[in-house]
């Protein structure tokens, strides 16, 4: 049976992980707008087709919520379905555009992952059947912007993130510096986030600096090893700042 696992992260930075085993359905909607423009007294063959706007990613996922003997949350004891389902109300779905969320689909390698936000959540239960509630989720897939986030740096500009050899948990990153920090005027630490390569959570060190301008080889410690998604922010005293793409890199003793 597919499972699927969703991974919320606050805007403290707290993570709270949510898997079920009791799929219904999945459906996942890829977008592609494109505006035709036909012609006069011309054959439906040559209608102009526009592209102006960008392709979405939406994920629909329904699901049993059942009376469960363990707690199918990392950050509640939650075990009753309408227990569940009030913690998804009160505690796990998006309050502030910071709160960031991954939806996994399967597992091993076969797992489909998706990173973005909310965009609706909702559960039903029958009178016929009053311990089992019906969930259902609409997630979209990309990163979430409004017209008033703050002003905060731009992703940093790297060469590369590479393994340390020789030394334990440790990465190297190339050549980094940063051009645009926003509304502040320096930079006060750079944060790498890194994750499982097969994983959904986010962790993150945090690298004391004082300059955006170009850094040789900036070495940190995120004390772990194997297979590992990684990215950088340059952070000031208004926030984290946009994360550089991940990369994959094996981390070796």
């Amino acid at each position: 049976m597919t499972s699927f696992t969703i991974t919320h992260t606050s805007p403290e930075g707290s993570v709270d992980v949510y898997t079920s085993q009791n799929i219904n359905t999945v459906s996942v909607e890829f977008q592609t707008p494109i505006a035709p423009m036909p012609l006069p007294q011309m054959a439906d063959s040559e209608v102009i087709l526009i592209k102006v706007e960008g392709n979405t990613t939406l994920v629909n996922v329904s699901w049993t919520v059942i009376d469960d003997g363990t707690a199918p949350f990392s950050g509640s004891s939650a075990q009753t379905a309408i227990a569940q389902v009030a913690h998804f109300k009160t505690s796990f779905v998006p309050v502030t555009v910071e709160d960031s969320y991954s939806l996994v689909i399967g597992t091993g390698s076969e797992a489909m992952t998706f990173a973005g936000t909310l965009q609706k959540m909702s559960f039903n239960v029958s009178g016929r059947s009053p311990v089992s509630w019906e969930g259902s989720m609409q997630f979209i897939h990309g990163n979430i912007q409004v017209d008033y986030d703050e002003d905060r740096a731009d992703a940093p500009i790297l060469t590369t993130i590479q393994n340390k050899s020789g030394t334990n948990g440790e990465v190297d990153i190339i050549n980094i510096h940063t051009d645009y920090l926003g509304s502040d005027a320096a930079i006060t630490h750079y944060v790498v986030a890194f994750k499982p390569t097969s994983g959904s959570s986010w962790s993150t060190v945090e690298h004391a600096t004082t300059t955006h301008t170009t850094i040789g080889s900036l070495t940190v410690d995120i004390n772990v090893t194997g297979s590992y998604d990684i990215k950088v922010a340059a952070k000031t005293t208004i926030g984290i700042g946009a994360y550089t793409i991940p990369v994959n890199e094996v981390i070796v003793t």
